[in-house]
């Protein structure tokens, strides 16, 4: 039941994102970004690391569970 409703929420990600309050595109965000990776200079980023990978199925994938919020320093 949840891949099914992670399915749908990746599918329609726009949709939801575009009518998202700043909060909700926050935890989107957060809900897919495993990493950012920056430059040395830190005004550029290097890489983003995503939860998934595209050959990853999804029946293995897991988004953390977590009430607490990160905040990049």
């Amino acid at each position: 039941m949840l891949v099914r409703k992670t399915l749908e929420a990746l599918k329609n990600f726009d949709v939801l994102f575009a009518e998202a309050s700043n909060d909700g595109k926050r935890t989107l965000l957060r809900a897919l970004i495993n990493e950012i990776h920056m430059e040395a200079d830190r005004k550029s980023i290097k890489n983003i690391v995503f939860w998934f990978t595209e050959g990853d199925s999804l029946s293995h994938f897991a988004v953390p569970v977590s009430d607490v919020q990160r905040v990049a320093s």
